[in-house]
Order: structure tokens, then C-alpha cells, then sequence
């Protein structure tokens, strides 16, 4: 059963600003598909944009780099899994976007679970390692 979809929803969207996919809000829809977005990383609205679906013919290009991703996907999978076999419960931080994280902080997450800092890329923006990926989320921002 597939989640329905609202004004107000999150869903996944490719960023044109960030170059990412990543959480949006929707903001407009038309029928029962969203048509405009807000970025949650970088704020800006937009179209909402549909991952490109991989494509299935058997060139030998495409076939390495589909397996150079698969490397990609189960070496992030064995980092995550190595993050996740030193986890303390009492050194993890909750994940708020008003909090500061540096590299190798273990953080909760509440959509995606328990996950890694791996990089800081910018002073309001980390990218963590979840069981699902690696995310870019906010950081440091000014209590309103």
C-alpha cells in the first residue's frame, strides 16, 4: 500500500540547487500528483522532479558502471554496518537541525534510523551514512 500524498507531505525529489536527491515538501499539487516542491536542504522551490528510472540495455559501459554502483551501494552498506557495530546507545545524539555534528558523531534519526556522520561539508550541513543511504541534512541553524 503506497503512503498518499498531500500538500505538506515529504517525499524524495532531485534538487536542481543541490544536485541531490533529497526530502522536499510538497507544496503544490495538481490531482493527485505533487507538481512544486520546497528542498529541505536548500530551501528553494521547484517542479517536483521523479529519480531518472535506471536504464536496462546491455552495453558493456552500462554494465560497468552498474557494477561499479553495486561496489558503491555494498561498500557504503559495510561502512554503515561497521558504524553500527560500535554503537553506544548513551554517546548517540538525537538529530535535531539546531544541533552541531562533527565527523564520526553517531546520531538517531527519526525518519531513517540510527546513522553515522561521515562528512561536513559546510558549517550548516553534514552528510550521514544510514542503512538506506547516505543523506545531507542541515545543521546549526538559529532557533526561531
Amino acid at each position: 500500500m503506497q503512503k498518499r500524498i498531500d500538500v505538506g507531505s515529504e517525499i524524495d525529489s532531485q534538487c536542481g540547487r543541490c544536485k541531490l536527491l533529497l526530502n522536499h515538501v510538497v507544496v503544490a499539487m495538481v490531482g493527485t500528483e505533487p507538481r512544486k516542491v520546497k528542498c529541505l536542504t536548500c530551501q528553494s522551490e521547484h517542479i517536483h522532479r521523479v529519480p531518472k528510472a535506471k536504464s536496462t540495455s546491455s552495453g558493456t559501459k552500462r554494465k560497468a558502471g552498474a557494477t561499479a554502483k553495486a561496489k558503491s551501494a555494498s561498500s557504503a552498506l559495510a561502512r554503515w554496518q561497521t558504524i553500527i557495530s560500535s554503537w553506544d546507545d548513551s554517546a548517540a545524539k538525537s538529530y535535531t537541525i539546531y544541533d552541531s555534528f562533527n565527523v564520526d558523531d553517531a546520531i538517531t534519526h527519526v525518519k531513517f534510523g540510527r546513522g553515522g556522520v561521515i562528512a561536513v561539508p559546510g558549517p550548516d550541513r553534514i552528510i550521514t551514512l544510514f542503512e538506506s543511504g547516505e543523506k545531507m541534512l542541515m545543521q546549526a541553524k538559529k532557533r526561531p
